[in-house]
């Protein structure tokens, strides 16, 4: 194999191990890299999904990384959990407790 041919391999290589790495990381954050400064919802726009979506009461708000935490109570006084996607307000998980 000749010095340039070795070159042009390991270019390859080390290319399609960032391109790799770049996609590990971008699955675990389901964001939009041109919005990745700032959550395009506001803890008030957070509050107002939970509540759409039947809380009654939020005891706690949190921006975690890419989305919002929310615990509250819904009607009756069940305990919910919701996660919010911080970018565009899509409901990633949740739960009532028992």
């Amino acid at each position: 194999m000749t010095r340039l041919s070795m070159l042009a391999a390991l270019l390859l290589a080390a290319g399609l191990a960032g391109h790799a790495s770049a996609s590990a990381s971008a699955e675990a954050k389901p964001q939009n890299p041109a919005t990745a400064t700032a959550p395009k919802i506001t803890e008030s726009q957070a509050r107002s999904i939970a509540f759409r979506h039947g809380l009654v009461h939020v005891e706690e708000i949190a921006l975690a990384d890419w989305r919002w935490e929310i615990a509250g109570r819904a009607q009756g006084g069940v305990e919910v959990t919701l996660d919010l996607n911080a970018y565009d307000g899509s409901v990633i998980g949740g739960a009532a407790a028992p």
